[in-house]
């Protein structure tokens, strides 16, 4: 479907409260048609009440919901749809089948609810579940299926209807490792073709990573940062978005100086060069973010070099995870390569080091 035939979901200064605790504090957020947008935050930061509040299954207490021209819930007016009215294709950690009726019945059971001629039905179910890769699965029912069919199963009973929203709640959390890995790719080719705006909540950065347009990040009740999955990567706006992609290093260092964007520091007596990320001031301490892949062994005359005692060596299969003790600090670096030194020189670039104030 051509991506103009969606509808833009916006979400304004949303507030949620259940019981004493408010837990939306102001979310905006902006979803285009045939875009991707993934929720992802620690727990109890909101990204399932979000997504519930956009569903109609909780009223939040202010703020707006529209989708297209349609307001689904205006805090100020009064105005709540109820989520039977919304049209809403919905996915569920859980899959939520109906373990009595087969493939065919399940995904064709929205259509029927909506009165849609048989004919009519039969074309949509099976080009589903062609798309889908469950061809020849038609008459199976549910506890005769792998987790992963019994997902894309879901997904297709959610589509089937040309829903004007696709809102999915962990759909691959029930998925083992490899068959999640898998998932990841028909998931986000089967949301793109539909060419309408969708929103999923995932604990797994990963997942998020690879599926979504963007990642709004939450951090209890309040949008950290919306961007690209490599904008958040790379360019976290704060110490919270640095930490929480990616496992980085976090360690305490003493500004020295600071030249335009870039701040000299001083870690374990070793000088190293960051970008300033905030109002860093000389003679405080900062909180330096060192990702295990910028870092490397240095070579002879490098600078921005950090020397420690090696401590652990971890053989991951893919790569080897080295920790390198300076000082009090223990530093982690990812290597294709076993580390047999003692003592070792540490390098990274300048721009690859991040640094906020405590």
């Amino acid at each position: 479907m051509d991506s103009t035939q969606g509808e833009r979901l916006v979400v304004e200064a949303l507030e949620v409260r259940l019981g004493e605790n408010l837990v939306l504090k102001g979310v905006d957020l902006t979803v285009v048609p045939g875009e991707i947008v993934a929720l992802l935050g620690p727990s109890g930061s909101g990204k399932t009440t979000l997504l519930r509040a956009v569903a109609g299954l909780l009223r939040p207490t202010g703020g707006r919901i529209l989708l297209g021209k349609e307001v689904f819930f205006d805090g100020a007016k009064g105005v709540f749809l109820p989520p039977e009215r919304r049209n809403l294709g919905l996915v569920f950690q859980s899959y939520a089948l109906w373990p009595h009726r087969t493939v065919y019945e399940n995904v064709a059971y929205g259509l029927r609810l909506r009165r849609v001629s048989e004919e009519e039905v039969r074309r949509r179910v099976l080009e589903l579940l062609d798309r889908l890769g469950l061809t020849g699965l038609e008459r199976r029912y549910p506890g005769a299926l792998s987790g992963g069919q019994q997902q894309r199963v879901s997904l297709a009973r959610a589509l089937a209807y040309d829903p004007r929203l696709l809102l999915l709640d962990e759909p691959l959390s029930n998925l083992d490792a490899k068959l999640r890995d898998q998932a990841r790719v028909w998931l986000r080719e089967t949301l793109k073709a539909t060419g309408k705006a969708a929103l999923f909540v995932t604990h797994d950065q990963a997942e998020a990573m690879a599926i979504a347009d963007r990642i709004a990040l939450l951090n209890e009740g309040r949008m950290e940062q919306v961007g690209t999955p490599e904008e958040l990567y790379r360019h976290p706006k704060t110490l919270f978005v640095a930490d929480f992609l990616g496992n980085p290093n976090v360690v305490e260092a003493l500004v020295v100086s600071l030249e335009g964007s870039m701040a000299r520091l001083e870690l374990a007596g070793f000088p190293l060069r960051a970008r300033a990320m905030g109002a860093l001031t000389p003679g405080r301490l900062a909180k330096l973010v060192l990702r295990p892949e910028a870092l490397r062994p240095a070579g002879p005359g490098e600078v921005n070099v950090l020397e420690g005692e090696l401590a652990h060596s971890l053989y991951l299969g893919s790569h080897y995870e080295h920790w390198v003790r300076v000082e009090e600090a223990l530093i982690r670096f990812t290597s294709s390569l076993p580390v047999r030194e003692a003592r070792l020189r540490l390098s990274l670039e300048p721009e690859a080091a991040l640094a906020y104030p405590a």
